[in-house]
């Protein structure tokens, strides 16, 4: 039985087509770094609760209520366009995710914290009535 052997142009081919990919993952990553994003969206349960600015030199903290009955307090530290979560409890929330996710500061970033259904989006403008929608279907 005959082998099938790569050739010298199949090396070349590979080899282009790993370069593109690595060119493309590399662009993709830079224009998403330099995207201005001036705003961070909290979500809980799907639903926007808070939507704060970030202007660079700014430095606060922000606390927000979650829970069925806003019983629990959860606090975002807002540094220069950078935002993190704080720890929360250990009965909230056991592993910490949310807060070891530490600083974020790309649009392509987000901290999420899935047992209580919290998440902390990039976004570029603010939103108009609550919400940025694609489309509506009736």
């Amino acid at each position: 039985m005959n082998k099938l052997r790569p050739k010298p142009a199949d090396y070349l081919v590979m080899i282009l087509l790993l370069l593109a990919g690595l060119a493309g993952l590399w662009n993709s990553l830079r224009l998403s770094a330099q995207v201005q994003t001036k705003y961070v969206a909290i979500y809980e349960d799907n639903r926007r609760v808070a939507e704060l600015s970030l202007d660079g030199g700014s430095r606060y903290r922000y606390s927000f209520s979650f829970g069925a009955e806003k019983e629990y307090q959860a606090v975002l530290e807002i540094d220069g366009g950078r935002v993190r979560m704080l720890p929360l409890d250990e009965k909230l929330c056991p592993r910490g995710v949310c807060s070891h996710t530490g600083w974020i500061e790309h649009s392509y970033q987000s901290i999420v914290c899935l047992p209580n259904r919290l998440m902390v989006i990039f976004t570029s403008a603010p939103s108009e009535n609550g919400e940025n929608l694609d489309g509506i279907t009736y």
